[in-house]
């Protein structure tokens, strides 16, 4: 049974990923830190402890972490996920409640006390993680591995022309990360936008199942469907942080990835938030991440429906 603490700002996706994560039986969840990104930081706390209870299995603790990025204002998300994260659902507060403690303190102290054990999913910008590190340095030999959603491979980015989201709100965070010597490895949103990508016939399918499970995951993506339609001009949502959960927990249907140099444009203001990858190793540097470039689109599905339906 693998250890793993899931650092997130829960918005749609990261819900369904959550949900996911609770209800599969390869890892036990044990904790789950929440980082403002695309939402501010209380309601991404409030969507957490909302998807534990609607996953209704086990209810690890909940903590709040880090209100803002490292050296920025923040920059949110709600235009995709809705007012709330939640495809505007506009939910009751959940019964669970926010564990006491901070997040950054959490993560340090979950992993010294457990060293090699604990394996972190991050899911939203890298700040509660960075500041972990910065204050506790040691994280990074201790920890088994870090599996980062960021960055979009070698292809365009989701917020800027270069940049996904999660690099971009918080760049310095992520490049403090890649240059920490964690063993990392990066799930692209490109990942998650070819076959991956939920179509109408999924969405049709999961809500035919008659599971409520199912049907929440569905209507929270509401948002992020009609986001995908106007932007995209595709039907359907994608889901990257569950792409990234279910890669991590099943790396078996990684098809394609790689072990390369990387760093974070944190400078310029028209490419801050880049990730640049040094694919043919011309800059002579050691590897510090691993990329996950396809994984097995099917296996995916089947495996994701399986746990909310």
């Amino acid at each position: 049974m693998r250890r793993i603490l899931i650092d997130t700002d829960t918005a749609s996706d990261d819900a369904v990923a959550l949900i996911f994560a609770l209800r599969d039986d390869r890892a036990h969840i044990e904790a789950i830190t929440v980082v403002a990104g695309n939402v501010p930081v209380d309601t991404g706390v409030k969507n957490a402890l909302t998807a534990v209870q609607m996953a209704n299995t086990y209810t690890p603790p909940v903590y709040r972490g880090c209100s803002k990025p490292m050296m920025r204002d923040l920059f949110t998300s709600e235009f995709v996920h809705g007012s709330d994260g939640m495809g505007d659902m506009n939910l009751p507060d959940p019964a669970l409640c926010v564990a006491s403690g901070h997040a950054v303190d959490k993560i340090i102290e979950l992993v010294v006390d457990n060293p090699h054990e604990i394996e972190l999913i991050t899911l939203g910008p890298l700040t509660n993680l960075a500041l972990a590190y910065l204050k506790e340095p040691r994280i990074a030999q201790l920890v088994k591995h870090v599996f980062v959603m960021g960055g979009s491979g070698f292809g365009p980015g989701n917020i800027t022309p270069v940049a996904e989201f999660n690099i971009y709100v918080d760049a310095e965070a992520a490049q403090i990360v890649l240059s920490s010597g964690m063993p990392l490895t990066f799930v692209g949103w490109d990942v998650s936008t070819d076959e991956t990508f939920i179509s109408q016939a999924d969405i049709d399918h999961l809500l035919a199942t008659g599971s409520p499970i199912a049907q929440f995951c569905v209507r929270c993506n509401e948002g992020l469907r009609l986001h995908n339609e106007e932007v995209w001009g595709q039907s359907g949502f994608d889901l990257p942080d569950p792409t990234a959960v279910i890669a991590a927990l099943y790396p078996e249907i990684i098809l394609k990835q790689s072990t390369v140099y990387s760093f974070i444009e944190c400078k310029s203001a028209d490419t801050y938030g880049q990730m640049v990858i040094d694919g043919n190793n011309l800059l002579k540097r050691p590897a510090n991440v691993t990329l996950c470039h396809k994984i097995d689109a099917a296996r995916f599905k089947d495996i994701l429906f399986s746990r909310i339906q």
